[in-house]
């Protein structure tokens, strides 16, 4: 467990300048993140407007996202270093079958550190812009593969 939010990642995603809501009970029983050491107690809600619950989760040099997607079981976590969230942002992706009237869904939410702009969403070859507000970005499209990359667009030198 953290005692305190990491100065670095405080200084860097507003996010986490906020309360903590920490994430619900029956979500913290079903989240392992081996190896980042997070903190529930800590976790902040990622204010993303689409069906779903979403958490930033702070640990000793990482960060991760928690969601539970509408349509997709279970808890899924991503994680990666505070350095490479800062560098290259983080998100989480579902993906949700085709429905009798709609056609399948791929579904990235993502944080970025403050100084970001824009994520550009890599998927072979080819990038989509996503405009970041408030350090969150959210694509909606229905490409079935995964990222490969998001590359950050910055509000200064980028």
């Amino acid at each position: 467990m953290l005692a305190h939010l990491p100065l670095i990642q405080r200084d860097h995603f507003a996010l986490l300048r906020g309360r903590a809501d920490g994430l619900p009970p029956p979500v913290r029983r079903l989240v392992l993140a081996r190896g980042a050491a997070i903190d529930p107690a800590m976790a902040r809600r990622i204010p993303a407007i689409v069906p779903g619950s979403f958490w930033l989760v702070p640990g000793i040099g990482h960060l991760c996202i928690v969601s539970r997607v509408a349509g997709v079981p279970g808890v899924g976590t991503v994680c990666a270093s505070t350095r490479q969230v800062i560098e290259q942002g983080l998100a989480t992706i579902s993906f949700t079958s085709a429905g009798a009237t709609s056609a399948p869904t791929r579904l990235l939410v993502g944080i970025t550190p403050d100084d970001a702009r824009e994520a550009v969403v890599h998927t072979h070859g080819s990038g989509a812009a996503v405009p970041v507000v408030n350090d969150v970005f959210v694509l909606r499209d229905s490409v079935l593969a995964p990222s490969d990359f998001i590359a950050l667009r910055r509000t200064r030198g980028g």
